[in-house]
């Protein structure tokens, strides 16, 4: 008899404990905290930064929250560069974003030696199958994806821009470091069509580009086009000071350029780049991996016209071109 008892009442008894259970307070397993290492980028560069930053939050990656930056910076020391690398990458960071060909390099070939897998975004990287990071556009072949801003086939186009502004212009003038990221190539094949004299000069570091400016003479009819690589990107402000004390109009490659003093930019809008490379990394933290993820163009391209310095050098700008500038700086 008491059997017959006993089994309802243990079934009530467990019932009564479900439904205790499920009423109360769930366990939350805790929120995952993404550790983003960001190695530091030049001063002509941390746009992309700014933009991969505010772009990531809004894709809902909260500093503090779920979200946590360690940072890292390059030297001219090759070996302390790779001892820091090396430093971050043991700090279990879950994902790299860089910005600029040469610290993408350095912190590729860190990756190859200390965590070949680790995911690395990167930005603002001209050619980058010419520049040895990826082995095509489509399938990097390895723990790296990103955004190039294609400056290497802009520089045709900024040329032509450029020209247009200054049409008494005769010879273009541009020193240059890398032959993959400044698209030298290209200029060369485009300088006849343009109808102006070329003149070159390679440079192999940043003490060599300052010997070219203060040694090289200008004369009439020169404009000056920086060019596309991280000697140039280094000196930014260097070259757009000298082009205001000899009245040589200066072509920079994207708004900041034109911000810090040039007379016009053409290329790339780097914080759009930016939000470009924190959208792949979403992506990568979902579960896709950089070798799945092409290599993406600028998602923005655009014209900037610096009216002061126009006025400076006493340039007119021609009313036929007003109507294609993206942004006047005032």
């Amino acid at each position: 008899m008491w059997k017959k008892m006993l089994v309802p009442t243990l079934i009530v008894i467990a019932a009564a404990a479900l439904i205790i259970w499920l009423a109360g307070p769930s366990v939350k397993q805790p929120a995952k905290i993404y550790r983003i290492g960001v190695i530091k980028a030049a001063s002509s560069l941390e746009p992309a930064l700014k933009g991969f930053k505010s772009e990531l939050a809004k894709l809902g990656y909260k500093e503090g929250v779920n979200l946590e930056y360690v940072a890292a910076e390059a030297t001219q020391d090759t070996a302390v560069t790779e001892q820091r690398f090396k430093e971050l990458i043991e700090s279990s960071v879950d994902l790299i974003v860089v910005v600029g060909v040469r610290e993408t390099r350095s912190i590729k070939a860190a990756t190859e030696k200390f965590a070949h897998s680790l995911p690395i975004v990167f930005g603002v990287v001209s050619d980058p199958v010419g520049s040895g990071v990826v082995k095509s556009t489509q399938n990097s072949g390895n723990n790296l994806t990103g955004v190039t801003p294609a400056n290497e086939v802009l520089v045709a186009k900024r040329a032509q821009l450029f020209l247009n502004l200054v049409p008494s212009a005769k010879r273009l003038v541009i020193a240059w470091n890398s032959t993959s990221t400044s698209g030298i190539e290209n200029l060369r094949d485009k300088i006849k069509e343009l109808g102006v004299e070329l003149f070159e000069k390679q440079v192999n570091n940043a003490q060599e580009l300052d010997n070219f400016l203060a040694t090289f003479k200008p004369r009439v009819g020169d404009v000056y086009l920086r060019a596309t690589d991280t000697v140039s990107a280094d000196k930014v402000q260097a070259i757009i000071d000298w082009g205001l004390k000899n009245k040589i109009p200066v072509s920079g490659t994207n708004i900041g350029d034109a911000e810090r003093g040039s007379l016009m930019s053409y290329g790339a809008d780097y914080e759009s780049i930016g939000f470009q490379m924190a959208r792949l990394a979403d992506r990568i933290f979902k579960g896709a991996k950089p070798s799945e993820l092409p290599i993406e163009p600028p998602g923005k391209v655009e014209l900037v016209i610096n009216s002061q310095t126009a006025e400076k050098l006493g340039v007119t700008i021609p009313q036929a071109m007003r109507g294609g500038v993206d942004k006047f700086i005032k």
